[in-house]
């Protein structure tokens, strides 16, 4: 019996740093979310014609809320009123597609909750499917959209924010095997 235990306690498991449980656990709250959305959205079909005709009204207004607001200024807006265009475009391409778009974030929130999960085991393998992750959040757009019709804008926030986390989490990689 002494033999079992002295053998436990040469190979005591290091404690799960705190900074990676709370990164972890905001990371399953956020991918949580993200299924849930992407399932019932996938399972609700296709938004109604009016909620496609309110989503276009919005874009409207807001395109002439920039044009009131870009005269009374006499600044020029013209790159934020592209971007409203293009993110309009995108909009319409994901409303086309819509259960297939549901689907690839499905699928994509799937391969981010493995990943952080095996980081929260301690394997730093999940850490290389988390930068595949965060690579995916940013090219997810081009899915269904030219990229052409993508702005820079979007890519680069979706590059910072996957950026930050990936950061965050290679805090953790001396734990991690």
């Amino acid at each position: 019996m002494e033999e079992f235990e002295q053998v436990l306690e040469g190979n005591e498991i290091p404690k799960r740093p705190k900074f990676l449980l709370i990164i972890s656990i905001m990371s399953f709250v956020n991918i949580g979310v993200s299924i849930l959305t992407s399932v019932f959205g996938a399972l609700g079909g296709k938004p109604s014609s009016e909620e496609l005709e309110a989503a276009k009204l919005q874009f409207a207004d807001s395109q002439e809320k920039l044009d009131v607001l870009a005269k009374s200024e006499k600044v020029d807006l013209s790159y934020w009123s592209e971007v409203l265009t293009k993110l309009e475009k995108m909009s319409d391409n994901m409303f086309a597609n819509f259960v297939a778009y549901n689907g690839l974030i499905l699928l994509i929130s799937v391969f981010a909750l493995i990943a952080v999960y095996l980081m929260f085991i301690g394997r730093k393998i999940g850490f290389h499917f988390y930068i595949g992750y965060c690579f995916l959040y940013v090219i997810q757009s081009y899915f269904f959209t030219t990229p052409s019709d993508v702005p820079t804008f979007v890519i680069v926030l979706n590059t910072l924010y996957g950026g930050s986390w990936v950061f965050l989490y290679a805090r953790n990689l001396k734990w991690m095997k």
